[in-house]
């Protein structure tokens, strides 16, 4: 009985991996076809069927997808399979690099193996390996070619003055085209027709935002008040004459016009003429060094500089006004105008008092160290977030290929939120990449002592009284975080350094404890 029982061969433990679009469910190859199909292989021969794994809905692009990684961990962690069987190569990834990294890295060292049952290929033959690589070239190059396709349909498309998607005042996109919004479109021509009288970027914004109109809103982005950035841009815009901007080319467009030459070529030589005024006659150059970081007292927005001329008009009286209100106007915010002699020299006494207070000056090391090795923790934690934000983007951008692929969104849509989905991986790449230096930063970090910020502070001094003023903002910028106002705006509430998150000093007498 015993040799009978070394004599029987063991039966090959797989695990059924499959991957369907609605355009393949179509044409007869659904996830319960592909089961059966693969159930049968087994049966015939002679596998033992460990488990199955389907993705629903996942793109091939690459292996973030929720079965296929319990698959890997199946087979190559817990070593409950010899092998992935699947139908066609491309279920299990449509990139040709992915599969052969998977085989040759991961498989073959572990003697493990793919089978493919369309063909009977064995990953682990030579032949077999070489079938699907060149299975794999061709998925690869099929998707390559319907994106190839999507672009140059969107090439095509511009050329015959068609809109390839997106949202702009005064239009609605309907069936990839843009159709007058009436509503809408008096609101365009008000904004051109207040810059032609000589009315500037911020008082359209403001007046508009007081007749209590709003940008333009759409699924992803809710309306919000106009700013001089939201002025400007739709001033610029040559949708509104007919033309359409595609990869650097005006083009003509089918659609209708909202304004007229006759109003566009006015509002452009208004522009001229403001632009000139202003390059020539701008008498003042960043002077207010505290532009930014200083507080509105009432919003808590950042501050622009502002001025007014004096009453003999040999010169003028400087302040730091709200950006809010700036930008958008009173309905955003009032000025809450702060006077430069108010708060400037403050905020250096404060900073030289640093100095002198042994005190504060050993609470801020303490506090620095304190900080560094939470900071470790915490942007660890925000690189966890980014990843899961970068996963759920890519995610998107697989479901908007599927659904292109299966004819369910038009080509226009495909690049637009292919655009889209793109530029957002490529930030939150940049943001991960910025948070990894910064931990590298704090593992290399040389620990701070009272004498190295003090060092830094007395050299700012010196170097504050003979720097430009380009160079005092800076230099401020390096040793302060925020400032905030009391509600009269003469008194400094909290002056916040960079040095501690925590430390805040209060415009009074300096405390005599950190806080």
């Amino acid at each position: 009985m015993k040799i009978e029982m070394k004599a029987k061969s063991k039966k090959l433990r797989v695990g059924n991996y499959y991957r369907v679009s609605l355009e393949e469910q179509a044409e007869g190859f659904s996830l319960e076809a592909q089961d059966a199909v693969l159930r049968a292989y087994c049966e015939k021969m002679g596998y033992e069927l460990v488990d199955v794994y389907c993705d629903d809905g996942y793109s091939g692009k690459d292996y973030e997808r929720p079965e296929v990684q319990r698959l890997f961990k199946d087979i190559l962690i817990d070593d409950k399979l010899d092998a992935i069987l699947i139908w066609k190569v491309d279920r299990l990834s449509r990139n040709n690099s992915d599969i052969m990294s998977l085989i040759d890295k991961d498989l073959n060292p572990r003697k493990k193996k793919i089978l493919v049952s369309t063909c009977d290929i064995d990953s682990s033959t030579p032949t077999g390996r070489m079938f699907i690589s060149l299975l794999g070239t061709f998925a690869e190059y099929e998707r390559e070619t319907i994106i190839d396709r999507v672009h140059l349909g969107m090439d095509k498309r511009a050329e015959l003055g068609k809109w390839n998607g997106g949202i702009v005042l005064g239009y609605d996109s309907i069936n990839d085209s843009l159709e007058v919004n009436e509503q809408e479109m008096e609101i365009v021509k008000s904004i051109f027709t207040m810059r032609s009288e000589g009315i500037g970027y911020k008082k359209i914004a403001a007046t508009l935002n007081d007749r209590g109109y709003r940008t333009k809103e759409s699924k992803k982005k809710k309306a919000e008040m106009f700013t001089i950035s939201a002025i400007r841009v739709i001033l610029n815009n040559e949708v509104y004459i007919g033309n359409l901007k595609w990869k650097k080319q005006t083009l003509k467009g089918i659609h209708k016009p909202i304004i007229d030459m006759q109003l566009w070529h006015k509002v452009k030589k208004v522009d001229e003429a403001q632009s000139e005024a202003y390059s020539t006659n701008r008498n003042f150059k960043g002077n207010l060094f505290l532009t930014g970081i200083l507080r509105c007292p009432k919003c808590g927005a950042g501050t622009v500089m502002s001025k007014s001329k004096m009453r003999n008009g040999e010169g003028y009286h400087y302040y730091y006004m709200c950006q809010a209100s700036h930008s958008k106007g009173s309905a955003a915010c009032q000025s809450n105008l702060v006077r430069r002699e108010d708060v400037e020299s403050k905020v250096l006494d404060a900073i030289r008092k640093l100095v002198n207070n042994t005190e504060i000056m050993n609470g801020i090391v303490e506090k620095f160290e304190f900080e560094k090795q939470q900071g470790f923790a915490q942007q660890s934690k925000e690189i966890s977030i980014l990843k899961k934000e970068k996963r759920a983007t890519e995610a998107k951008l697989l479901k908007a290929e599927n659904e292109y692929e299966n004819d369910e969104i038009t080509a226009s849509t495909f690049s637009r939120l292919s655009d889209k989905y793109h530029v957002k991986i490529d930030e939150l790449d940049k943001s991960i990449a910025i948070l990894n230096r910064e931990i590298e930063k704090i593992n290399h970090s040389n620990s701070v002592s009272t004498e190295v910020i003090s060092e830094a502070l007395i050299n700012f001094n010196e170097l504050f009284g003979i720097a430009s003023a380009e160079e005092k903002k800076a230099l401020i910028r390096s040793i302060v975080k925020e400032i905030q106002m009391e509600q009269n705006r003469k008194d400094i509430k909290k002056i916040t350094f960079w040095f501690s998150s925590i430390l805040g000093l209060p415009s009074g007498e300096m405390r005599r404890t950190v806080s």
